[in-house]
């Protein structure tokens, strides 16, 4: 089957560029008339508001697409954890319930930044390279990502203080139709145009045969609580 665009789409960089050389060309002729004139030079800023908008696009595909497996590995290895957590907290009762509870939310922290993290930054892992294997090309980490880290993970806790994030993404993450439903309805509450939202592939729901839930990329979750500070 034939993928079709949608009918707002934007052509491609070089498509658009090479308009926008033709619109200058016409400009540039002296005889050109008035109307003309002012309708080209309407047609320019037009097509240069465009470029704009498609080379930023372009650079969302190009980064989603080379952090794609390193926020699929990590959006696994959090959904693991989180699980085991509720389990656990089942049966814990008073100070062990109340530091269940304590990473519980940390991991949740830790979800929203893989689900939400900036699409045109360079993603900055939750995990130290070192425990990865070979099969996945590390994010070198730095000091500076230290930094960067930390900086988007206080926001990220922020935004979802102030309701514009869930406070229990694993529950969207499990029913991702009812959660969109819910999104849909909460921006429009809040005047937010829904139909400009999009949704990036670190936030597409991963299918069943694509589960790592006994993959060994970030080795054993049976000895880990702990979210990352």
């Amino acid at each position: 089957m034939r993928h079709t665009e949608p009918e707002d789409a934007l052509p491609g960089v070089q498509k658009i560029k090479s308009t926008l050389r033709q619109a200058k060309r016409l400009l540039s002729k002296e005889s050109l008339a008035a109307n003309v004139r002012v309708e080209t030079e309407r047609r320019i800023k037009a097509l240069e508001a465009d470029l704009v908008n498609a080379q930023h696009a372009r650079k969302l595909r190009t980064m989603a697409s080379r952090y794609h497996k390193v926020k699929f590995f990590e959006r696994q290895k959090v959904c693991r954890k989180i699980k085991q957590l509720k389990r656990n907290l089942v049966t814990a009762v008073g100070e062990e319930k109340a530091r269940l509870e304590l990473t519980l939310s940390n991991l949740r922290v830790d979800l929203n930044y893989i689900l939400h993290y900036p699409p045109a930054k360079k993603y900055i892992s939750l995990f130290p390279p070192e425990v990865r294997k070979s099969s996945v090309s590390p994010t070198t980490v730095t000091l500076e990502d230290d930094d960067e880290r930390s900086k988007i993970r206080k926001l990220i806790r922020l935004k979802m203080e102030q309701g514009e994030l869930s406070l229990e993404p694993d529950n969207e993450y499990d029913h991702p139709a009812a959660s969109r439903s819910s999104r849909l309805r909460r921006d429009r509450d809040h005047g937010v145009n829904v139909t400009s939202r999009v949704e990036g592939p670190s936030q597409k729901v991963l299918r069943g045969s694509e589960d790592v839930s006994a993959d060994e990329f970030f080795g054993d979750d049976n000895d880990e609580e702990e979210g990352s500070d």
